[in-house]
């Protein structure tokens, strides 16, 4: 019998910080130091605050429940099986539907690089083709062994420290060094400073996403817990130095603060082109360790509900390779990734479809948490929070438009429909 790889401990937080820190942070801290100007950070450690209670009950479960399956068996324990496979299922179908944006996002940047255009124009691959092959790159990737993946997460959090060392040198040179670019100081902005709360809000999103993979975390009944802590405080801390950073770069201009900071310590045109490049390569890197992650993680999802048979063809589910990874499962993922590409490439699309699965494990897995836990205040003070992630979800989905879940909504429910499906062979069966 083959030997169950475990992930260390830190291997376990650098995967989650990896998962939470990229595309929407190195995105949006340009827009969000124009639009809250002096009040940015504190709108990282507003949101930050906020998810707390969350925080407080996927770490209260992952101790209790130091198994594959996460926001699944969280919410099935508690609250039955049905629920539980809902959640599970919907926290599965989101996360990919992320994923698809996320790698459709990487996609795009790359393609824009002049050399690699060059090389894939002749071949045809440009487009939503070139995403398709490098979701059947990851998916291979993803079916190799757990130490590869390990090592591959390292690479992206050292790369992903490039651009957060060139900003925070870059605020260095201004606040003290004295630079020939001017910082102009911002007002305090109440209300832009609240318009900034979703983008800042939904860059927290998937701390949770070790719970996927308790039972491989070393010592996981007193650690998955803390992976989930100390990954989150980190987050935290590094999102309110690099936007404080950000805004001492920026000042009151619309620019991106990663590049920008560049030409406040370095003079030569040459050198800061060359590392204007780096910082370029490495910020498209930081989507690639972040989809990564949770491709792998997500795969596990699926597996916990096909192992606990409530699924038809759960049989299949549950095969894996001699390396121990669940193999059906990721194929379902890609072409699900895919067939959320094929539907569209739209960014917004494709973030309000995900936004709206992984709330409905968030919410799920918080009544969960209010069923099994005496401890009714953080419970509902992570309602309250699970509350207001669904009226961002539900305000996204108006000015998107509500034709944006149609997709999902189908997913769901045929996941519903297996789940059902099984549901009446079991009974048949025992008949």
């Amino acid at each position: 019998m083959t030997k169950q790889q475990t992930i260390p401990f830190w291997i376990a937080v650098i995967i989650n910080i990896n998962i939470v820190i990229g595309a929407a942070f190195f995105l949006g801290a340009q827009s969000i130091t124009v639009k809250s100007g002096i009040l940015s950070p504190f709108a990282w450690l507003f949101c930050g605050f906020l998810l707390l209670p969350l925080v407080a009950v996927f770490a209260w479960f992952a101790k209790r429940h130091p198994e594959a399956g996460g926001l699944y068996v969280y919410s099935q324990r508690s609250l039955g099986s049905f629920w539980g496979f809902l959640s599970g299922w919907g926290y599965f179908v989101g996360t990919t539907a992320g994923n698809a944006a996320v790698i459709h996002a990487f996609s795009s940047y790359l393609q824009n690089v002049a050399p690699v255009h060059r090389v894939l124009a002749p071949c045809g691959l440009l487009g939503l083709k070139f995403d398709l092959l490098l979701v059947l790159f990851f998916t291979g990737l993803n079916a190799i062994n757990i130490q590869f993946m390990e090592r591959a997460q390292i690479f992206f959090v050292v790369m992903k420290t490039i651009p957060m060392l060139v900003l925070i040198v870059g605020a260095f040179s201004a606040m003290f060094v004295g630079t020939s670019v001017s910082y102009v100081p911002q007002a305090w902005d109440f209300s832009s400073f609240f318009e900034t709360i979703p983008m800042v809000f939904f860059a927290y999103v998937g701390f949770e996403a070790c719970c996927a993979v308790a039972d491989k975390i070393g010592d996981s009944q007193r650690k998955a817990s803390a992976v989930i802590w100390s990954s989150f405080g980190i987050i935290m801390l590094v999102y309110v130095v690099l936007q404080f950073c950000a805004l001492r770069v920026q000042g009151s201009f619309d620019v991106n603060p990663f590049l920008h900071a560049i030409g406040l310590f370095i003079s030569d045109p040459v050198v800061a082109e060359l590392l204007s490049n780096i910082v370029y390569a490495t910020i498209m890197l930081s989507f690639l360790g972040g989809f990564y992650g949770m491709y792998f993680y997500n795969s596990w999802n699926l597996y916990a509900i096909a192992q606990n048979k409530n699924i038809i063809g759960g049989s299949y589910l549950t095969k894996l390779t001699k390396n121990q990874i669940p193999w059906v499962c990721l194929i379902v993922q890609c072409s699900l990734l895919s067939v959320f590409l094929l539907l569209t490439t739209a960014d917004s699309y494709l973030v309000v479809i995900g936004d709206f699965g992984v709330t409905i494990g968030y919410l799920l897995t918080t009544i969960a948490f209010f069923v099994a836990s005496k401890n009714k205040i953080v419970a509902l003070a992570a309602l309250l929070s699970c509350s207001f992630l669904l009226y961002l979800c539900s305000k996204s989905l108006v000015d998107a438009g509500m034709y944006n879940l149609i997709p999902l909504l189908i997913v769901l429910g045929i996941g519903i429909v297996a789940y059902k499906g099984k549901q009446l062979l079991n009974q048949q069966h025992v008949r």
